[in-house]
């Protein structure tokens, strides 16, 4: 049981974003939600090779697919109760195979309308979007996401997520935690 009362995740996938890998702000992520209670959840922080270095040049929907390709071979037959990904990875993980999935900052406007549709329609999506966020700026990265996804702005979040880690870290126990009511 977590702080809240609820259940706590027994296993949770943590995807970086472009550049990123399984040692930088998903680790600094598992930290703070341990911190928050969940010590006794099984955190999966795989680097994806397609993500972690990709390749000059190669079109985003191509590095999207080997990086699917990476996911689903590390997870195997494992399907976690939680996926949450920053940027790139929040991509990925609108499309993981988990209940819950929790995207941060995700680039929305590199996909096309049926790609958001197809994640729209399994139930369990929530997005997180920093207002700062120069990289990913919510105007265009929002405005093609339908009404009926779950969506948090927070007014000082920016692409800088270890700047406001404790926030995203609270999102997410309170997003677990409404999931759990539902």
């Amino acid at each position: 049981m977590s702080s809240s009362g609820m259940p706590v995740p027994s296993s949770i996938l943590l995807l970086h974003g472009l550049g990123g890998s399984g040692l930088g702000s998903v680790r600094l992520l598992e930290e703070r939600l341990q911190a928050g209670g969940w010590s006794g959840a099984v955190f999966l922080r795989p680097t994806l090779q397609a993500v972690h270095q990709p390749a000059p040049g190669k079109p985003m929907e191509r590095v999207f697919v080997q990086a699917w390709d990476e996911m689903n071979a590390f997870l195997g037959s494992r399907v976690p109760h939680l996926t949450v990904g920053f940027s790139f990875g929040g991509l990925l993980a609108a499309y993981a195979p988990s209940p819950l999935r929790l995207s941060i900052c995700a680039p929305w406007a590199e996909l096309p309308a049926d790609a958001i549709q197809k994640a729209v329609s399994r139930p369990g999506w929530r997005v997180l979007q920093g207002d700062l966020d120069t990289v990913v700026p919510p105007g265009p990265n929002l405005e093609v996401l339908p009404e009926a996804i779950p969506l948090t702005l927070d007014p000082k979040g920016s692409h800088d997520f270890d700047a406001w880690m404790d926030r995203i870290a609270d999102w997410v126990h309170a997003s677990w935690d409404a999931f759990q009511i539902s």
